[in-house]
């Protein structure tokens, strides 16, 4: 019996002490990598293009020309841009104003920036261009003054329907891409003429009241449904990112993990359109790819097995999409 009350008392104690230890590692379901993916996916080399305008104490009207074709209409620089307090910063009395002009028109792109072409309700759109703007005077960063807007033309070989201006001023290159928010800002088909050549160019015209991101794009008005992914147990929102890529529209869906299923999903795909399913994780140091081609609205679910990859071929892969 002696021996029988000394070991309880050990166990007590073994007990008493394992719950105070502060150096037990909590239990994790899955890996936590979702970081490493981002800044791997933001290796692939984009098909982008970065303009630099610099104006030193500017004060007549300018048309500014990126090396992508994009013709900014610099107008009323005393009074276009403010700064983070509302003040005005006349370009006329700054001596190092910089315009910084990125496009990005490719697929894979959107994928390397953490983004896609859906507005925070969730609605796919097709994606003519997105540019990103930033102004600076003297290092510090400038906003449209309000009431004022920037006149921009975006040259596309074959236009679409592109009838709307989309925002995002928050940062795109966050784990979590909050989604596209409609302007009251038309785009409307333009075509203006080429220095030096007698062909015109053809493109689209609008007016953005904002910097940082802007889209010129359409809401994709068929009917629609909802649409899931499902990989293995273990694959999660904590190591994985899976995409809807359209086929012959310039439209990335990132699928939104379901916890309650285990699932990824998106609640409104437009029907009748190829698309590749396509995911990326990280488990335990490796990666892993898979995809499948599909139609939306055929099925409202699809599955993957992803395969053991690298991170290189990941962003050959996106390079290529």
């Amino acid at each position: 019996m002696h021996i029988f009350k000394t070991t309880g008392l050990v166990l007590l104690l073994l007990l008493a002490g394992w719950s105070c230890r502060k150096d037990v590692d909590t239990f994790r379901p899955y890996d936590i990598s979702l970081a490493d993916i981002v800044l791997a996916l933001q290796q692939a080399p984009a098909a982008q293009t970065t303009s630099l305008l610099t104006l030193n104490n500017q004060q007549a009207d300018t048309i500014w020309t990126t090396s992508g074709g994009v013709r900014i209409f610099m107008s009323q620089l005393d009074q276009l841009f403010s700064n983070a307090a509302g003040v005005i910063v006349p370009c006329s009395t700054c001596p190092d104003f910089r315009l910084e002009v990125v496009e990005v028109a490719q697929k894979g792109d959107l994928i390397a920036r953490n983004t896609g072409t859906v507005t925070g309700s969730n609605q796919v759109l097709e994606n003519a261009r997105m540019l990103h703007l930033k102004a600076t005077c003297n290092g510090e960063e400038l906003h449209l003054t309000p009431g004022n807007l920037l006149k921009i033309q975006i040259p596309a070989g074959q236009p679409l329907f592109a009838n709307q201006l989309f925002a995002n001023p928050s940062a795109v290159t966050t784990d979590v891409f909050a989604g596209w928010s409609s302007t009251s800002e038309p785009v409307n088909n333009a075509e203006w003429t080429i220095p030096n050549n007698p062909d015109f160019q053809l493109g689209y015209e609008l007016s953005t009241p904002s910097l940082q991101w802007i889209c010129a794009g359409r809401m994709l008005e068929e009917a629609n449904s909802a649409f899931c992914l499902e990989l293995p147990l273990g694959f999660s929102d904590q190591n994985t990112k899976t995409y809807m890529v359209f086929n012959n529209l310039n439209s990335v869906v990132p699928l939104k993990y379901e916890a309650s299923d285990f699932r990824f999903c998106a609640p409104f795909v437009p029907q009748g359109f190829p698309v590749q399913l396509v995911s990326i994780s990280k488990l335990g140091g490796q990666y892993w790819m898979g995809f499948k081609d599909a139609v939306t609205g055929g099925s409202n679910s699809a599955t993957i097995e992803p395969q053991k990859t690298t991170e290189q071929q990941v962003i050959d892969f996106i390079k290529n999409l």
